[in-house]
């Protein structure tokens, strides 16, 4: 039973993600009165009172709310805004989405405070909310409430990995796949390998006629629950054993968010051909490193298919640097009860947030730019992708980027040694848009407003990202203190017509340009 401060925390929530998705992507007619921002929808006037206004989008709202004159229920605000993006057509399954995030975020919400003592662990696991800019960040359809305890990272959760033994003839793998645990090992016959499987996704597969009949011929063998407990991370289906702190990103047959978790073969080649990349450029800019993901391994889909061997690909990954570097997205997430962000008290500690968002430029945007100049290479570095290491004072030392699967290479930049049909290819124009979305408009634009809103306010913080370009120069950053826009993803327009893998992107006024 969730609490009501929960539950209504949770729904403010989500309805402050959806009217800011809705301006940031439809502009639906609306006019600012003192602080409150009334917009003129199909449904009618929805006014929303506004705590504080954003240059990027991400206003906070005060949780008054009316519609057409009168107060409007959490329901109504959702279904209007629905109602909006769908074009008139009945919301019915997008709302009941809507509410699946918010019964799991309030349930998160509602959960006692936890700490394991490893701050790498503990900021992983209290993402809460999720993306500021998505109208179901929390949502996990396939995953019954009963089994959020289990597996989800919001609730602290750790499990033993399942395993698939598969005889040799039947593997397709790249890189350097990930070694078995010793107990696993011992059970797996010479020449096999094995698959680690998440356990939901075990019991998703224990169901599957090609895996049976592969069973039944002699091909793969179940051995069940083996090794030392693994935890997941934010990403929730990326996990890190508890004993060797080896990780492994694992697919599972769930939508969460807007997509269907699994691993097609492609993206895990994509992950490892970007770490070749990146083994290639030698010596990376000081402060800034990459947890390189190491190699794959699945069932070869010459022999069950595309989709299960996306519902077995392996992607192995490089622990965790030491020194308990911390996700970006978690330090900007406000507290379950409404606290400030953590990272705002640290920043406050060091005493200057203009020489602190100075620090964290030269070893995140900065270096990013210049690996993109000279390698070709972009990060897919959002908030969620990024890991602060700060120093005991809170200044920030070192930038880490990780999961290899979405960064990208510019097809005039490919390296001796890529092919060029690689999965990590992409036109100059492409690459340069994920780049600056995912770095720029994702990764610093949440860390300016939330710093700014707490300090000094946004707009003086733009100017500090303006100057640190300035000083760095070249065509990149060139671009970004000039162009009139920045490309953002429509998360609300994409997710509304099932396009989670082919999104719909619309233009910003660019912040950096127009800073003071």
């Amino acid at each position: 039973m969730s609490t009501p401060g929960a539950r209504a925390r949770a729904e403010s929530a989500a309805r402050e993600r959806l009217v800011a998705s809705l301006l940031r992507e439809l502009h639906p007619p609306a006019v600012r009165v003192g602080d409150t921002l009334v917009l003129t929808l199909p449904a009618g006037e929805l006014a929303v009172g506004v705590a504080s206004w954003s240059p990027t989008g991400h206003h906070r709202l005060t949780g008054e709310v009316t519609l057409d004159g009168r107060p409007a229920t959490h329901d109504e605000v959702v279904a209007a805004v629905l109602e909006t993006v769908s074009g008139g057509e009945p919301p019915g399954h997008l709302a009941a989405l809507v509410a699946n995030s918010v019964d799991r975020t309030t349930r998160y919400l509602d959960a006692p405070p936890r700490g394991t003592g490893d701050p790498t662990r503990d900021a992983e696991q209290s993402l809460l909310l999720g993306h500021p800019f998505h109208p179901t960040p929390k949502s996990a359809e396939g995953i019954d409430d009963a089994d959020l305890a289990a597996w989800m990272p919001e609730l602290g959760a750790s499990f033993v990995l399942h395993h698939l033994a598969v005889r040799p003839d039947l593997v397709l793998a790249g890189g350097a796949p990930p070694e078995p645990p010793p107990a696993v090992a011992a059970r797996l016959p010479e020449g096999w390998t094995a698959l680690p499987v998440h356990p939901f996704q075990a019991g998703v597969l224990a169901r599957d006629p090609t895996l049976a009949l592969l069973e039944a011929e002699g091909g793969i063998r179940w051995l069940g629950p083996l090794g030392d407990p693994v935890w997941p991370t934010s990403s929730v289906r990326t996990v890190v054993d508890t004993v060797t702190g080896a990780m492994g990103k694992l697919p599972l047959r769930a939508r969460l968010t807007h997509f269907v978790r699994t691993t097609p073969v492609e993206h895990a080649r994509r992950a490892i051909d970007a770490a070749t990349v990146v083994a290639g450029i030698g010596t990376l800019p000081p402060g800034f490193g990459v947890i390189a993901d190491r190699g794959f391994v699945t069932l070869d889909p010459a022999v069950g298919g595309e989709r299960l061997a996306a519902d077995l690909t392996v992607i192995s990954r490089s622990p965790f640097p030491p020194g308990g570097p911390r996700v970006l997205a978690a330090l900007l997430e406000d507290g379950p009860h409404g606290e400030e962000p953590p990272l705002v008290a640290e920043v406050r500690s060091a005493g200057d947030v203009h020489a602190w968002l100075r620090r964290w430029l030269a070893v995140s945007l900065v270096p990013m730019l210049q690996v993109y100049e000279t390698a070709g290479l972009g990060f897919e570095a959002h908030p969620q992708n990024t890991l602060v290491a700060t120093d005991a004072d809170g200044w920030p030392v070192a930038c880490w980027v990780r999961d290899l699967e979405g960064a990208h290479v510019r097809r005039d930049r490919v390296p001796e040694g890529l092919a060029q049909d690689s999965p990590l290819v992409y036109s100059p124009a492409e690459a340069w848009q994920r780049l600056r979305y995912h770095v720029v408009v994702n990764h610093v634009a949440l860390l300016v407003a939330v710093l700014g809103r707490h300090t000094v306010g946004e707009e003086a913080l733009w100017a500090t990202v303006a100057d640190v370009l300035a000083g760095l120069g070249g065509p990149w950053a060139g671009d970004l203190l000039t162009s009139p826009t920045l490309p953002a993803k429509a998360h609300l327009r994409s997710w509304a017509a099932s396009r989670g893998e082919d999104p719909v992107y619309v233009d910003l006024p660019n912040p950096i340009r127009m800073a003071p």
